[in-house]
């Protein structure tokens, strides 16, 4: 009888962390390049999960502003940071007072030379990633690919932390940089509402099974009293 109630709670701390997995997910949807979670079990009601990243591209949409980027294919841009070089796939630049190209926290976007600096009229972004200001090239957007892509961890404001060697870090190659657009998430709503509502289902059967474990306890408790 015991163990049967630890088995249903386990199983209820499954479905309530899949929840709020999904839930992250569906708060997400509007963010530009999110990707969602998927939280996944070697074994049944057992609380050993593998949490994962789907790096599937989201689809981009036309915005009509010159510094918004979005990127085809896998690949993800360069930036400075304060804590260090982190990896994003939102391309909602801007310029920041001293006309370094920045995201939308402020930080500085690399190029194959550095913080790239706009000034200028101009602005056109290559397919393949060249920054040309008033018809001359001023840099390359470095934009860079991972052996291993489950070895970013997610840092908030679409930030990504390598956790892996510098080795693994390479050149994107088979990738395309469409200008004036951006990419928007890959959560797919209907999809994670069905998972949701499956979840939740099985959420409120753990916690039943709870609660028949525990008034038969204490039935046979009383009675044997």
């Amino acid at each position: 009888m015991i163990s049967g109630i630890y088995t249903s709670i386990d199983g209820a701390l499954v479905h309530q962390l899949r929840l709020e997995t999904i839930s992250n997910n569906m708060a997400n949807l509007n963010t530009n390049a999110f990707r969602k979670d998927i939280i996944s079990f070697n074994e049944t009601l057992s609380m050993n999960y593998l949490s994962e990243t789907d790096f599937t591209p989201g689809l981009a949409r036309h915005t009509g502003n010159d510094l918004d980027v979005a990127l085809e294919g896998q690949g993800f841009f360069k930036v400075q940071t304060p804590k260090g070089v982190r990896y994003t796939r939102d391309g909602a630049f801007s310029l920041n007072a001293q006309g370094v190209l920045v995201t939308k926290n402020g930080d500085a976007v690399l190029g194959e030379n550095g913080p790239i600096t706009i000034a200028g009229g101009k602005l056109t972004i290559t397919n393949d990633g060249q920054v040309v200001v008033d018809g001359t090239q001023v840099d390359k957007l470095m934009l860079v690919a991972f052996k291993q892509p489950r070895l970013l961890s997610k840092e908030g404001s679409s930030y990504y932390f390598h956790q892996g060697e510098k080795s693994e870090i390479f050149a994107a190659e088979e990738i395309s940089v469409k200008q004036s657009y951006l990419e928007g998430s890959n959560v797919n709503p209907t999809a994670e509402m069905i998972k949701m509502i499956e979840a939740y289902r099985s959420f409120e059967s753990a916690q039943k099974a709870i609660q028949t474990i525990d008034e038969m306890t204490s039935k046979m408790i009383n009675d044997q009293g």
